[in-house]
């Protein structure tokens, strides 16, 4: 049956769109603010905690920046750029739904709202349906994904660019949403005013281990030989051997999102100057296990033992009996019969499955446990990163064992 468009807010919205809770109000700030990625959210913390969420100026000014170069006030469609503007807001929409966070569902209904919507053809109609599922189905479970699902994207008229373009979106949104949850713990409220999606369960991808995998991108990559001067000086900035990577070569195809994703990745994984970490290490592993990420498992696992973590932990994460079944709420209060180890998985279960639900309890516990604000953060920005990060890698290409 086709898809069809209704007004809302004086604007359209894919019926596939529609929360289970109906239509989402909507305020006025939430597109007047000037900085769009905290939406002012920060502005009402205690001023410890502002110094605190200022510290990482960086990664804010690349997550910024990288909004800005998804969500643009214009986007000029060409034969290669066909994601439009309204395309984009609305699977920003979407993923928004999914995660439940009403302060960023507010702020892209209203960006949406004033645009017109595309034409209600039958091909337009059945483009907007698969973009709005892929959409819901990679913010809900990144596993689920398919290669003849991705190939559909190009069915529907999607380039290779307004692809990866897209992929990025989704996980751009996918961190925004928990960096704006650990900002509502931090102010002592959840983020959600209406309930989410129901909370994904449990992954089935099974194969964890130290292994060190490869990854080969499943669309085309950018020829080197033609790069334009942007996408090569991008490559050489961001890694070394990124000309060689695969990875690089096609999310290099949106040059701007690859800079600032890696900026981001960056700021996250290196911040006060300190690298291989093991309590962020730890926190990437987990919220790539809930993923179900082989590939960042593995690489992040193997970089916590580097960093002197122990070896039972990741043994422990990768059994094929663990679930990751922390999180409740019975946990949290018993959290004082936990490890530091297991209050931090606790804290990345519950930021990765119901960021909707993440309040300040989670925030005591890793306090409790011995996390100084610093470390509390580092571990919550890692998990909000990987949201983003395993997305990429494990939509965008396959993963394989040597």
């Amino acid at each position: 049956m086709e898809q069809q468009r209704r007004a809302v807010h004086n604007g359209w919205y894919h019926e596939t769109q529609s929360s289970q809770q109906g239509h989402l109000p909507t305020a006025p700030q939430a597109v007047r603010v000037q900085d769009r990625f905290l939406l002012g959210l920060d502005a009402h913390l205690d001023p410890t905690l502002h110094r605190l969420i200022h510290d990482h100026s960086g990664l804010l000014k690349a997550s910024r920046a990288c909004y800005e170069a998804l969500f643009p006030e214009k986007v000029t469609l060409s034969r290669t750029i066909t994601l439009s503007l309204y395309d984009r807001l609305s699977s920003a929409l979407t993923v928004a739904q999914v995660t439940g966070v009403q302060p960023l569902c507010s702020h892209y209904a209203v960006r949406l709202a004033p645009l017109a919507s595309p034409d209600a053809s039958r091909e337009s109609n059945i483009r907007q349906t698969h973009i709005t599922q892929f959409a819901r189905l990679l913010a809900t479970q990144p596993t689920l994904i398919t290669l003849p699902m991705l190939q559909q994207l190009g069915d529907v008229g999607l380039s290779t660019q307004d692809i990866v373009t897209f992929i990025q979106l989704i996980g751009f949104v996918s961190y925004q949403a928990r960096v704006l949850a650990v900002l509502g713990a931090l102010r002592g409220r959840i983020a959600a005013v209406l309930p989410g999606f129901p909370a994904p369960e449990s992954c089935a991808q099974q194969g964890f281990s130290l292994t060190l995998r490869q990854w080969q991108a499943r669309l085309p990559e950018v020829d080197l030989a033609i790069a334009s001067q942007h996408q090569q000086d991008v490559l050489d900035h961001i890694a070394p051997d990124a000309r060689s990577s695969s990875f690089y070569r096609l999310l290099v195809q949106d040059a701007p999102c690859l800079s600032e994703f890696s900026a981001v990745f960056s700021h996250v994984m290196h911040a006060r100057e300190q690298r291989k970490v093991s309590w962020r290490e730890l926190a990437a592993v987990a919220t790539s296990k809930l993923n179900g990420c082989l590939y960042c498992a593995g690489i992040h696992g193997r970089f916590y033992l580097e960093a002197g973590g122990a070896e039972e932990h990741i043994e422990e994460l990768f059994s094929e009996q663990n679930s990751m079944g922390y999180g409740t709420t019975a946990a949290v209060a018993d959290a004082q019969s936990l490890s530091p180890e297991q209050v931090l998985l606790q804290a990345s279960v519950a930021l990765t499955r119901t960021p909707e639900r993440f309040n300040a309890d989670e925030l005591h516990a890793l306090s409790d446990a011995g996390y100084n604000a610093a470390q509390s953060l580092d571990i919550l920005l890692t998990t909000a990163l990987f949201a983003w990060s395993n997305r990429l890698i494990q939509t965008l290409g396959d993963t394989t064992a040597p």
